[in-house]
This record gives C-alpha cells, structure tokens and sequence, in this order.
C-alpha cells in the first residue's frame, strides 16, 4: 500500500498543536508518517513534538536553521521529504492548529491506485464554536485571485506532481501562495472529489486569515500580472470582495 507523509511546518504553535497531532496520529490508516518541521519556536512547540515522537514511532521531527516564511518552509520541507522517501507517496500540509477525522487518510486513499494527482475532502471552518461547512472543490470554481477553490488541509497530492516542479509553491506570494497554485496548476491537476466532511480549518487571531487586506491584495496583483489573466475579472472579484468586507464589518 501507498504511504501518506503528512508536514507540519509549526512556528510557536504550542497553543493547539497536541490538539492536531491527536488527530494525526489516531488517523486509521496504517501507512501514514507524520513529519513536525520546528521552525525556530520559542514556546512548548519542540517538547510537545517531543512527546509525540517518544510515544509514536510514526512521529518524525525536523528543525529549519534559520526561521522561515511558511511557503519556504512549506517547500523546504517537502525537499526533505522527497529526498528521504523511496517510491511513489502522497503527501500533505498540515497546519499545527486544525484537526482532521480519523477517517480523513484512509477514506481518500481507497482512491490511490487511480493514478489521481490529488484527492480532495470537504470540510469545516472553525472560528471560536462556530463550525460552518466548507466545500473545497477545483469544479465548484473558476480559480482567480480573489478566489481558492480548494483548501490545501483538505487535500492529499501525489508525489508525481512535484516532479514537475522544483518548488511547489511559488515564494513571492507569502501570504496568497495556495491560490496562486491552484491558478498555475489546478486545470492540469487530474482530481477526485469526495464530498465527506473530514477536517476542521482553524480561523483564529494568529492565523494568515486574519492577515491585513492590501498585503494580499499586492500578491493578488502579482499574480494577475504573472499568469495574464483578465484585468475586467481581477476588478469585478475586487470590488465583491471590497463590499463583502464592507458590509460584514457594520
């Protein structure tokens, strides 16, 4: 069977990180490796990694030299991971404060052996107690950059795809770079949707959700220019989602 390589870059993550690796590691798939990437932490990051790697064999840990932004460690990671697995994998991010199903693995990997690039689950976005569904799909969607169809905690890849790519995210869009990759790469992606709900997107203070609106909106510019894409389109998804901030913030 195809093993499951599950990253969790992690930086001062210690508020819900047991939390997420309970998660991951009850997952009831057999063939799965979770791998901690400690990016410099400060807090109880490296000795709950710590813990989990004493009492879970499956449980690996890393630390980066120099403290990164989290698509260059996302990347830096995954070269880590590629150099150190022999065959054919899947793999996925995973943030340090969402959760997943302990189905999540082995209900997507039923599908592995279909030669599909990417598998996809829905899910929830968790904002305090409030849990509201989230449909994560490439089909649901036309990608821009206003718009990510899929969340990357929703999703196991195929280790064939980053063959194609030296990075698999692009590093000038810090903030952005999951969109950005659906953009470059979701049309040529061969996907299979599967509608269970099987995780929990965490949207709290700390995450990149709550990141100011004009640095994303820089990247969002940036990659109007790098992939041509439609000015008239770029400014209808604008001004909806200038008039959603709008009036959600009255």
């Amino acid at each position: 069977m195809l093993e499951t390589h599950l990253i969790i870059n992690v930086f001062n993550g210690d508020e819900f990180l047991s939390q997420t690796l309970e998660s991951l590691v009850h997952q009831d798939y057999e063939y799965v490796f979770i791998h901690c990437f400690d990016n410099q932490s400060t807090d109880k990051t490296s000795e709950i990694i710590g813990k989990y790697k004493k009492e879970f064999c499956n449980v690996r840990s890393y630390y980066t030299l120099s403290h990164l932004p989290l698509v260059e460690a996302r990347n830096f990671a995954l070269s880590i991971i590629k150099n150190i697995v022999e065959g054919p994998f899947y793999f996925a991010f995973c943030d340090a404060d969402d959760l997943w199903q302990p189905t999540w693995v082995s209900t997507l990997m039923r599908f592995a052996n279909y030669d599909y690039d990417l598998l996809i689950s829905n899910g929830y976005r968790l904002e305090g107690e409030t849990k509201t569904p989230y449909s994560s799909c490439l089909s649901l969607a036309t990608p821009s950059p206003f718009n990510c169809p899929v969340s990357i905690q929703s999703c196991l890849f195929s280790s064939t795809i980053i063959l194609k790519d030296s990075n698999f995210f692009i590093e000038q869009f810090p903030i952005a770079y999951d969109t950005e990759f659906w953009l470059r790469r979701g049309s040529s992606l061969k996907y299979l949707h599967v509608s269970d709900y099987l995780f929990m997107y965490r949207i709290h203070s700390n995450s990149l959700a709550h990141s100011s609106f004009w640095p994303i909106l820089r990247e969002r510019w940036g990659m109007l220019k790098l992939h041509n894409l439609s000015l008239i389109r770029f400014l209808f998804d604008f001004l909806r989602q200038l008039k959603s901030i709008i009036f959600s913030s009255k």
